[in-house]
């Protein structure tokens, strides 16, 4: 009997430790495995983080690209496709001149924040709308960049006729293009004014304020393109002002500027944009300025020097 009941209690103890065993190797097994797993997560998120790296590069790569295709943008030719009026060239003196072995084009867009690259020999004429400012002279070594003239708008190229199908005008320096090497061939007394450049703008104030005293002006009419008075309740005309066509005068507001020789009407021209410059009317020696009211304490002649 006392043996039996070793023999059972033997087994109860190895069957004890059996299961300690087995409950710390489960746990060895756990840890190892919980070690396991947590490596392969850092592996995953090394290469997560490595493919996130690569990406942002390929995109900063992808970005430059974009910006070397920006800066290696193919040059506009701003006179391809562009046809030509043959046997005709403006002249220094803004003429458009017969010559049967020329050709112009017509008026080009320009923008003096830009600088302007020829490649052939040619004539380069400045206008500020219609007005003629200047021709200049851009001789064979080509390409070479124009002449910026900051009171101009637009541009009409006169080339020889075996030259239009090489000539080209392009809206930047082009690398090899040299500068100031134009000849001025329109002379200085010929020269336009093109746009009102106000920070250049130096000169007499003319007519004093008087002439906008109440007593001499118009009220609630203004002078038509005919020469007549006409209602325009939103207007005033100045009396008749002396004026001298050799001179040049630049006004402050939008106004109509009307030209008389003596009592004889010649023409009325509408200044839209201002300040600008009073276009020169040979003959005139008069002129009406009618005006806004509500330009009235901005509104200034300035005979410009």
């Amino acid at each position: 009997m006392r043996r039996l009941l070793c023999i059972v209690l033997s087994s109860i103890i190895l069957v004890g430790c059996n299961q300690d065993g087995s409950s710390e190797e489960e746990t060895m097994n756990q840890d190892e495995a919980s070690e396991e797993n947590t490596a392969e997560k850092d592996n995953v998120e090394e290469s997560s983080e490595e493919a996130d790296t690569q990406a942002e590069s390929d995109g900063a790569g992808n970005g430059n690209t974009n910006e070397s295709d920006t800066e290696n943008a193919p040059t506009v030719d701003l006179m391809d496709d562009m046809s030509f009026l043959e046997g005709y060239w403006i002249n220094y003196s803004g003429v458009d001149d017969p010559r049967g072995h020329m050709a112009r084009t017509d008026y080009i867009p320009y923008d003096p924040e830009k600088e302007y690259t020829v490649t052939a020999s040619s004539y380069v004429s400045y206008y500020y709308g219609e007005a003629f400012i200047k021709t200049n002279n851009y001789g064979h070594n080509t390409p070479l960049v124009i002449e910026n003239v900051p009171e101009a708008d637009r541009l009409i190229v006169s080339v020889n006729q075996a030259d239009t199908e090489r000539i080209s005008l392009y809206d930047e320096a082009l690398e090899d293009a040299e500068s100031g090497e134009e000849a001025n061939t329109t002379p200085e007394a010929l020269v336009g004014e093109g746009r009102l450049v106000e920070e250049n703008l130096t000169g007499q104030i003319m007519f004093g304020q008087e002439f906008l005293a109440e007593e001499n002006l118009t009220m609630g009419e203004r002078i038509n393109d005919d020469g007549r008075f006409i209602e325009d309740e939103d207007y005033a005309v100045t009396e008749a002002l002396e004026y001298d066509p050799s001179a040049s005068y630049a006004i402050t507001v939008p106004a109509y500027i009307s030209y008389y020789n003596g009592r004889n009407f010649i023409e009325t021209a509408e200044i839209e944009d201002a300040p600008a410059y009073i276009p020169q009317v040979s003959g005139a020696d008069y002129i009406n300025i009618s005006f806004e009211e509500t330009y009235m304490y901005e509104l200034n002649v300035i005979e410009a020097e």
